[in-house]
């Protein structure tokens, strides 16, 4: 869990600060309630990955609270706190669901031990659910694909070739399910087609779709072969200061500036530290570049317009990290960003969260940029993650969903 974020509920207000300045030593990010109520507005707002509540408490109780976090889909993390001892009561508590309780006065020796242990099992549910959602998209997916080709005509003879059909076929094709439509779209073709002498008579309609999904399918096929030889073929390596990659980076900026209009964007990149000269990766630079671009034009790609973009580069123990941040937009399906079922998906072959086409910036808008990416950094063993993360900076607003790249690679 990379936030550790904790939502504290306790109307004593001496024992909420003590409890806050204690985690806060330890390296939580603590928010105080005063009472139930106001925890539950904190929590509606941002949900917390663990909250401690107080049982007793005014306007409402602590179990009052459990039952409105239970009712949650991803419910956090309870530890209540009681200055009750009183075997009945705990077990009360206890038959709510909650993680386990801690009874005044708090020994911190032993909520820390709790709260490590909370961590792991949050961590281990998030990561089960995300295993279940991304089953569950994979076989979504399947159903829509068999759908499309019940529709399609794929059990039968086509007899009547229409624009709808036209329209499925171009949503199938720029999604990147590519291949497999190809497939139905000859056989709509051949069983069309009307033989005129010694000739085919084509429907001009499905022709051109022929020709443009030809096309793509071509690019789909050259964009696998480079993944194919980035990841098994003999790239030449040298090894570059952070000094020189900070100052491709500034380059990369420049180049697609021109596309920065398209949604009235802006990009803000850190400051180079003196110390870049002294630390080197061993990378291929035009490989990084390619990555670097990709990621980028992405990041313009779906943000928001009038909004700027991120980008701020540090050292982090080992490794040089490249972190960008845009704010993202809501897609037609009601999507924001990079939701936790699908930061693993994006990076698979074909996989798209948006129906629509951006032919303006220039990216493989098919599905398989992000493939590329990852396979780039892999072959520097490096990472890349897509997520998306609260952001609490400014204080005079609710929290905002913000989109988090980031790219990290070993330093040499």
């Amino acid at each position: 869990m990379n936030e550790k974020r904790i939502l504290i509920a306790e109307d004593d207000i001496i024992s909420a600060n003590l409890l806050r300045d204690s985690l806060t030593s330890s390296g939580f990010q603590v928010t105080l309630a005063e009472n139930g109520r106001k925890a539950m507005e904190y929590y509606s707002q941002n949900p917390f990955p663990i909250v401690i509540t107080d049982y007793d408490m005014p306007e409402m109780n602590g179990s009052q609270l459990i039952d409105y976090l239970k009712e949650k889909e991803e419910e956090p993390i309870i530890i209540v706190l009681t200055n009750h001892s009183e075997t009945s009561l705990i077990i009360e508590i206890m038959k709510k669901g909650i993680f386990d309780y801690l009874v005044k006065p708090i020994e911190s020796e032993e909520l820390s031990l709790k709260l490590n242990h909370a961590i792991e099992i949050y961590e281990m549910r998030r990561l089960d659910r995300i295993t279940k959602r991304e089953r569950e998209i994979r076989l979504e997916g399947h159903l829509d694909w068999n759908k499309w080709k019940e529709r399609a005509g794929g059990s039968g003879k086509f007899k009547n070739v229409n624009q709808n059909l036209f329209e499925s076929l171009k949503t199938s094709f720029n999604q990147g399910t590519g291949f497999g439509a190809l497939v139905s779209l000859l056989k709509i073709v051949a069983d069309t087609a009307q033989k005129v002498g010694d000739n085919y008579q084509i429907d001009t309609g499905l022709m051109d779709l022929i020709h443009v999904n030809s096309e793509m399918a071509e690019k789909a096929l050259t964009t696998f072969s480079e993944i194919e030889y980035i990841l098994n073929g003999n790239i030449e390596m040298e090894k570059v200061s952070l000094r020189d990659i900070y100052e491709d980076i500034e380059k990369i900026i420049t180049n697609i500036s021109p596309f920065l209009p398209i949604r009235n964007n802006h990009i803000y990149l850190s400051e180079k530290k003196s110390s870049f000269e002294n630390f080197e990766l061993n990378i291929n630079r035009a490989y990084l570049e390619a990555a670097i671009t990709e990621i980028i034009l992405n990041a313009c790609k779906f943000s928001s317009s009038d909004s700027s973009i991120h980008i701020v580069n540090y050292i982090e123990r080992n490794s040089f990290v490249i972190s960008i941040y845009n704010s993202p937009v809501l897609d037609a399906d009601r999507i924001e960003g990079i939701p936790l079922p699908y930061e693993n998906l994006v990076f698979e072959p074909f996989f798209r969260l948006t129906k629509f086409v951006y032919d303006e910036y220039k990216t493989l808008d098919f599905g398989l940029g992000l493939t590329k990416v990852e396979s780039i950094l892999k072959k520097f063993n490096g990472k890349v993650e897509i997520k998306n993360i609260i952001d609490h900076l400014n204080h005079k607003t609710k929290p905002t969903t913000k989109v988090l790249c980031r790219i990290s690679l070993p330093i040499v």
